[in-house]
């Protein structure tokens, strides 16, 4: 096999690479405008939901 598979479908090539996990994804698990796969996308989306959920909490309360 002369090129490695995608990490979530064997079958497929893993042509595109994630730019944080830099694992080998195929064409329908990655956002090519992006380069992020899709576990980084939702990762991203979480760490800004909590970060968002701290600085309304410190605003709210007057932390600052």
């Amino acid at each position: 096999m002369s090129s490695t598979p995608c990490i979530h479908h064997e079958d497929h090539d893993g042509e595109h690479t994630c730019r944080l996990c830099n694992q080998n994804h195929c064409s329908a698990c990655i956002h090519v405008g992006s380069g992020l796969c899709h576990s980084c996308i939702y990762k991203g989306v979480i760490i800004i939901l909590v970060i968002m959920v701290i600085l309304s909490y410190v605003a709210w309360y007057g932390l600052l």
